[in-house]
Parts: structure tokens; C-alpha cells; sequence
């Protein structure tokens, strides 16, 4: 059996009323199941009876046949996730590091009794118990 999907294949899956039934790709490439369809259906234009239109089946059959040999599902998209995951870590640290910055004027703004409580809580947008919070370390 071929390792690529056709459009026939994915219609008559789609079609089909046996919540298993599956299009066999061999054995080097996992089978295509009515959950994968489902999982691709959201990036799809479909009518309002949630059916894809015309235009579509190939935007299917171009995401069914992207896999990996051998591979149960494709580790194309490996080098973007890391860089989110990085970027989310990066944004992470400098959001904490303003956080500490922010906290250590707050606290020297009420230790210097310039300005009252009140109008510190102000400036920061913040409550006055929020304020207590951050100058006694509390969470």
C-alpha cells in the first residue's frame, strides 16, 4: 500500500459512518484515523454543514502526506516549538526581572515616607493592601 494519501482515500474516510475506519498507509507510516481528519478540520473552510469545500481536500491530503517515515507524527515543526519555548522562557525572566525592579522602588518609595501610601498606591495602580504586600515581601 502506498505510504501517500489521495483525495478519494480522505473523501470516502470522511464519508464514512464507522467511527474506525482508517486509510492503511503500510508500515512505515501510522494509519490516518476520523480523529486526524478531526484535528485538521479547523484550519479548513468548510460549508455550514462543517463539510470541506472543493478547494480543501488537497489542503488535507497535503498535511496527511507531510509525516515522517517511520515516525508517528512529523518533528518538522521541532525548531519552531523550541523557539517559542524560548522566547517564552526569555519574555519569563525579563517580565520577573521588571517585577523585581518595580517592587524594590515601591518599597523604597514607602521607606522614604515622600510620598503617603496612598498616593504611591496610586501612581502604581495598585491597592493600598497590595502596596503593604510588596513592602513586607508577602507574595
Amino acid at each position: 500500500m502506498s505510504a501517500n494519501v489521495t483525495v478519494e482515500q480522505v473523501r470516502t474516510l470522511w464519508d464514512s459512518p464507522n467511527p474506525r475506519a482508517v486509510i492503511e498507509r503500510g508500515d512505515d507510516f501510522e494509519p490516518v484515523t476520523k480523529d486526524d481528519l478531526a484535528v485538521l478540520v479547523p484550519a479548513l473552510d468548510t460549508d455550514d454543514d462543517g463539510y470541506p469545500l472543493d478547494d480543501q481536500w488537497e489542503v488535507l491530503v497535503d498535511q496527511l502526506n507531510s509525516e515522517t517515515p517511520g515516525v508517528p507524527t512529523s518533528t518538522a515543526g521541532d525548531d519552531l516549538l523550541q523557539e517559542i519555548r524560548d522566547a517564552r522562557i526569555e519574555r519569563d525572566r525579563v517580565k520577573s526581572q521588571a517585577d523585581n525592579e518595580f517592587n524594590a522602588l515601591i518599597r523604597a518609595a514607602v521607606a522614604s515616607r515622600k510620598a503617603s501610601v496612598i498616593a504611591i498606591a496610586d501612581a502604581a495602580d495598585m491597592t493600598r493592601s497590595r502596596i503593604y504586600q510588596i513592602r513586607d515581601g508577602r507574595r
